[in-house]
Order: C-alpha cells, then structure tokens, then sequence
C-alpha cells in the first residue's frame, strides 16, 4: 500500500524527471514516451499556468536558455556579430513578455 508519503516522493521523482528532460531540451512528446505518461495530461498540464508539470518543465528549458544567453553574452563581448543578434533578440522577447 502506497502512503502520502511515497505518494509525494513519486510525484516529486517525476517532477524532477520532466525538469532533467526538458534542460536537455527534450519535446514533450518525448517526455511522455521516456517517462510512460500520457502525452494529453502531459501537453495540458505543461500549458496550464501554475500547474507542476509546467513548473518543473519551464524550470529546465529556463536553466538551459540561461546557459546559451550567458555564452552569447561572453561572445558579444568578444565581437561577435551573430550574438549581438542573439542577444537583441533576447531583448526584444524579454519586453514582449512583460
């Protein structure tokens, strides 16, 4: 017999999985598939604000962008051409989702 306390350490397991998948980038169909979930529960808890699943997989894919934003930044400083775009491009996302 499950109890509440395995019940939530399941739950956090899986929410840790989706976070791990999506910092790799991962679809979500994929996601579903590797992790055995149903891809509709999926896909609707991912684009429900507030839900955990959209939390743990914004959370991975946030961790990754950071990472390239950072490099860009670190090569916009060294001349590069191609991320002086990258970055106004991150820019102009950022004003968008205000």
């Amino acid at each position: 017999m499950k109890t509440q306390s395995n019940s939530t350490d399941s739950s956090q397991d899986l929410l840790k999985e989706i976070e791990c998948l999506a910092k790799k980038l991962t679809p979500i169909t994929e996601i579903g598939v590797l992790l055995e979930l149903n891809e509709v529960e999926l896909r609707d808890g991912i684009n429900t604000i507030g839900h955990p699943f959209r939390i743990a997989y914004f959370k991975g894919m946030a961790q990754t962008a950071m990472k390239i934003r950072e490099r860009n930044m670190a090569l916009a400083e060294a001349g590069s051409p191609a991320a002086d775009e990258a970055l106004a491009s991150y820019l102009r996302k950022m004003m968008n989702d205000l």
